[in-house]
């Protein structure tokens, strides 16, 4: 259930595949990486993401909020693939199936290319106007951020 297709970016990586892969499996991470997530509620109890799985991120910070992901895909080692369920920014009124894959492969044995794509489908003819305007260059920058922060997190373990 993926929107249209919008934006990939690829970021390398001076950590091995497995370490890249430990922290973008395990969500309870994502409060390490993610500049605006405060806590992960875990609705099952599990960490390690699979097929199903849904969690809260929470922001505490800023505008305050949260929304709940699921992993709708997931090849491990290889590839995580996340929809946006509901959020209480209003997001699920701008963006239909918000979906984020994100993708490591080996550059070799010491490096990572992590690399996300995003789609969603705008709603109303509004956002389907902001959306090559504004909303595609907002959520990559957003996302840029993140995958920052996963690599400064592998970089230093």
């Amino acid at each position: 259930m993926k929107g249209k297709f919008q934006w990939s970016v690829e970021l390398k990586i001076e950590a091995e595949q497995a370490k890249v892969w430990n922290l973008i499996e395990d969500v309870s991470l994502i409060p390490q990486y993610h500049p605006d997530v405060g806590v992960v509620n875990l609705f099952e109890g599990k960490k390690k993401r699979t097929v199903g799985m849904k969690y809260q991120c929470v922001v505490l910070e800023g505008k305050k909020g949260s929304c709940i992901e699921e992993v709708v895909d997931c090849i491990p080692n290889e590839k995580v693939t996340t929809l946006m369920r509901e959020d209480t920014w209003g997001m699920d009124k701008i963006f239909s199936d918000f979906t984020v894959e994100t993708s490591i492969r080996p550059l070799d044995t010491d490096t990572t290319i992590l690399k996300f794509e995003a789609f969603y489908t705008p709603k109303g003819i509004f956002n389907k106007i902001l959306n090559p305007l504004i909303l595609k260059r907002m959520t990559k920058k957003r996302s840029l951020s993140v995958m920052h922060g996963i690599k400064d997190l592998a970089e230093k373990q």
